[in-house]
């Protein structure tokens, strides 16, 4: 509980007084350990080396027979640091039968690295055999995007919403003097909407004008204007969450730290503005996302960007 609420401290506390520890508690504190970036897991650390020799020894171990999800852990290691064609020949060469999250983690590395080609290859695979996922549809969709295939892109959206078919959207929440504040993209139900939308529009001209931050409108994803996709970029959960968090606490330098998580992966221009925003007001930052903790302090993250 205290790991994933972001505790380490209250967590090892708790650990350190146990009477006895067996292999779950271990466990938990090794996941933990490695959801912080304090001891990292091999893929959240790019420790490509040392994981080969890992997946080397399980496979060498008779007494253990490895599973699809060790090979989807290489898999996304792999992807991680870029090595996408080793990571599909062990996709082509492992004894089992790959499933549908193998195939999907390395087209998500297919878009972190701007690998177009084959991650139109698994994408157009993926929909073959998962035609009635969303996500499968949205990722390559973004792929596309990414690329400057703004009418391919569109045309998978569409085929999206012809088909019925729904993503899980983008929340992120965060506590306010004890009450939960939940925002999806482009949320504009809080009371305090306006309010946040101020604070946001002036820390952001701040923090280009103090650390240079570029407005990654790439991550908008919309055929528009660059100014329509810095605004749509605006309004991302995360910072709708953080936007509150500053209306109730101020933007004076210092003070406490601001908590917030999300269901998603972050998106890095988020990444980069919540960087820029730790070093602008002198403030720590952590956030929960999809893969692991962030921890921003004074410009910089935890992951070390690597996510």
């Amino acid at each position: 509980m205290y790991l994933k609420c972001g505790l380490v401290e209250e967590a090892e506390r708790v650990f350190n007084e146990m009477p006895e520890r067996n292999v779950v508690s271990w466990t938990v504190m090794i996941t933990g350990y490695g959801k912080h970036g304090l001891l990292s897991a091999c893929s959240h650390s790019g420790l490509v080396e040392e994981s080969r020799e890992y997946f080397s020894i399980l496979r060498g171990d008779c007494r253990i027979k490895p599973q699809v999800e060790h090979y989807a852990c290489m898999v996304d290691l792999l992807g991680r640091a870029g090595c996408l064609k080793e990571a599909k020949e062990l996709i082509h060469n492992m004894p089992l039968k790959p499933n549908i999250g193998i195939w999907q983690t390395l087209l998500s590395a297919c878009r972190v690295h701007g690998e177009f080609e084959m991650g139109r290859e698994v994408g157009d695979m993926l929909l073959e055999l998962d035609g009635k996922n969303a996500v499968n549809y949205v990722m390559l969709s973004n792929i596309y995007a990414d690329a400057g295939y703004w009418r391919e892109s569109e045309k998978l959206r569409v085929s999206v919403k012809l088909k019925g078919l729904k993503k899980e959207g983008g929340c992120s929440w965060v506590e306010i003097d004890k009450e939960v504040h939940f925002f999806y993209n482009g949320d504009e139900r809080h009371p305090l909407t306006k309010e946040i939308h101020k604070v946001l529009k002036e820390i952001e001209r701040r923090i280009k004008e103090e650390t240079g931050y570029p407005c990654e409108v790439r991550f908008a994803l919309h055929d528009v204007e660059e100014e329509s996709k810095a605004e749509s970029l605006r309004y991302h959960s995360e910072k709708l969450a953080i936007g509150l968090a500053l209306v109730h606490g101020g933007v004076e330098e210092g003070g406490r730290t601001i908590r917030v998580f999300k269901n998603l992966r972050v998106c890095g221009d988020c990444h980069e503005f919540i960087k820029g925003l730790s070093k602008v007001l002198k403030k720590v930052f952590v956030v929960r996302d999809a893969n692991r903790f962030h921890k921003f302090e004074d410009g910089f993250c935890s992951c070390k960007d690597y996510w």
